[in-house]
């Protein structure tokens, strides 16, 4: 049975691309980390690094095996972080981070349920773009995140599917894209898009900039405000927008054949380490956030 010190060591040259990288990664001797390797090889009776080469390059057998051993990394990983959290006293405090463009007043109304399970936890929000909220629950600045969904997060987060929220393509009545209906949506890249950021600066399918012209903000109020003012065109969620569209300050780019608006899925985001009953309760109860 190969232990966990060989796994990781099998893991990490496979990332790193070498023995010794992956000694400088695990802060260990490259003989420390060759060993657990040639031991794992040892104990399975396989070969899992053709070693003919400049950099070791795995086998066919170490090529099936990569799966399993990430897999085995990923659930003693949540098992220690599992007996830390039980250890401590972190269920004593919840932080949920949210993306301000989810619509969360029902939030509210949920509390007191939440509030009557634990009445000794103490809260915390914070509001950031998705991308922001996703490295707070990493670091393990917030203990829950609502975000729009990411195609792969960090792997120490856990996900989970609330609903959806519409996004609409809007810009103010007196800018002319609002003028005429345009033939393709090319022609929006000849003006100003006003883009949701992160201050990471990681681009995502709801930031990714299509016109050379670009301005941005962290969150999406102020990219509402913007647009009302005709510095540019935006995509927004609807229910941000829907009182600005009403009062005819706003209205969706008028392109003809295409239908710019759609869905974008929100995930309830947790970071593994910390699992406990009051953050099990919380996403019961955010379950329910997009239906009320």
């Amino acid at each position: 049975m190969s232990t966990i010190e060989q796994l990781i060591s099998f893991v990490t040259t496979v990332e790193s691309g070498s023995f010794s990288a992956a000694a400088r990664k695990l802060g260990k001797v490259q003989s420390a980390v060759s060993q657990n390797i040639m031991n794992m090889e040892i104990d399975t009776d396989l070969y899992l690094f053709d070693r003919s080469g400049r950099y070791p390059k795995l086998t066919k057998a170490g090529e099936k095996l990569l799966p399993q051993a990430k897999a085995v990394i990923a659930q003693h990983r949540r098992l220690d972080q599992q007996v830390k959290a039980l250890e401590s006293d972190e269920e004593l405090k919840l932080t949920l981070a949210i993306d301000e463009g989810i619509p969360y007043s029902g939030l509210i109304d949920l509390l007191p349920q939440l509030e009557a399970q634990h009445p000794q936890l103490q809260l915390e929000f914070l509001c950031a773009s998705s991308q922001d909220v996703i490295q707070l629950v990493a670091d393990k600045r917030a203990t829950s995140g609502l975000v729009f969904s990411d195609n792969v997060y960090p792997e120490m987060i856990d996900f989970e599917t609330l609903g959806t929220v519409q996004f609409e393509l809007l810009v103010s009545p007196k800018h002319v894209l609002a003028q005429t209906d345009a033939a393709h949506v090319d022609i929006l890249m000849l003006h100003r898009q006003l883009v949701i950021g992160s201050q990471g600066s990681k681009v995502t399918w709801f930031n990714q900039a299509h016109s050379p012209d670009v301005w941005y903000a962290d969150n999406y109020y102020v990219l509402l405000e913007l647009a009302k003012s005709g510095f540019g065109w935006t995509l927004l969620p609807l229910h941000l927008a829907e009182d600005a569209i009403n009062k005819k300050q706003l209205c969706k780019v008028p392109v003809q054949f295409e239908q710019l608006g759609w869905q974008a899925n929100v995930d309830v985001i947790q970071h593994t380490a910390m699992e406990t009953s009051a953050n099990r309760s919380l996403r019961k109860l955010l379950r329910r956030l997009l239906q009320m």
